[in-house]
């Protein structure tokens, strides 16, 4: 089973998908992306469980 978060699931409106074969994966990518398209220099506790609630088994 794999994960999957994209931009556009979260309410922005990027196009950008990470995939990854744990949530720890692809929330690091979307850490990753985060800091460096959107600007993004910190992740609340807020902002990660709203990340994790939006990201998909593929």
């Amino acid at each position: 089973m794999a994960y999957e978060f994209g931009c556009r699931h979260a309410g922005s409106a990027c196009d950008w998908k990470g995939r990854g074969a744990t949530e720890e994966e692809v929330l690091e990518k979307v850490a990753e992306h985060a800091r460096k398209k959107h600007k993004v220099t910190g992740a609340t506790d807020t902002l990660v469980r709203y990340f994790r609630s939006t990201l998909r088994q593929t």
